[in-house]
């Protein structure tokens, strides 16, 4: 049985409350708006680890969930169900680089990159794949998997680690996106994952911003 990485996005209006989602590794971002997770207020770009079963509840007028959720594959898809909510699978890809025995533990990762205006990244990897979704801005990358075609704000895209990824930003202002990533545990430290394979043109440190950490079992 393999594992598989699911991208969502759930729109709620206000005073709307879900039937309660199952237990499930599980990412929240709130894109816009504000909403409660079993009470908890979460505002716009705020995120959080939501394993356990869940009820969220509209606080603004419009609210927009970005959601990330680690299931085997062929799993069916966790749609948030309510009045005066959408749910809609935006994205899915079975994990084929990283050996996820059961009972391993994994580091589930969601954090933030920005490029400035122009960029072209030099050749680099990661340890471990990821869907990504982008919050401003345009991207494109070259890798042997999947190559990204120009994506706009709210297209999300995978990329599966190990492959040598050559990204671009939008041509005349700054790209940001989202990462939702699995990756091994050892880096619960707070690490950066991209190994440069080519540092002509290092990022600038204050590229990438940490979210939410999270050591999961398979």
């Amino acid at each position: 049985m393999t594992n598989s990485l699911y991208f969502y996005q759930d729109q709620i209006l206000k005073g709307s409350k879900s039937a309660p989602l199952a237990p499930s590794p599980r990412m929240l971002l709130v894109r816009h708006g504000a909403v409660s997770v079993n009470g908890k207020r979460l505002g716009e770009m705020d995120a959080v680890y939501a394993g356990s079963e869940i009820v969220i509840a509209g606080e603004a007028d419009w609210s927009m969930i970005w959601r990330w959720e680690l299931e085997p594959t062929g799993s069916a898809p966790y749609l948030l169900g309510g009045a005066e909510i959408y749910s809609i699978q935006r994205l899915a890809r079975e994990i084929t680089s990283l050996d996820m025995s059961s009972g391993s533990k994994w580091l589930f990762r969601l954090d933030r990159i920005k490029m400035a205006a122009g960029r072209v990244t030099d050749p680099h990897v990661h340890p471990g794949p990821g869907i990504r979704c982008l919050l401003e801005g345009t991207f494109s990358a070259e890798q042997k998997s999947e190559t990204v075609t120009q994506r706009l704000p709210g297209d999300p895209w995978w990329e599966i680690g190990p492959d040598e990824v050559v990204a671009r930003a939008a041509p005349t202002m700054r790209t940001r996106f989202m990462r939702g990533m699995i990756l091994p545990a050892q880096f619960s430290d707070g690490s950066e994952t991209v190994k440069w394979l080519d540092t002509k043109n290092p990022p600038p440190s204050d590229n990438w911003t940490l979210f939410v950490d999270q050591v999961v079992t398979v």
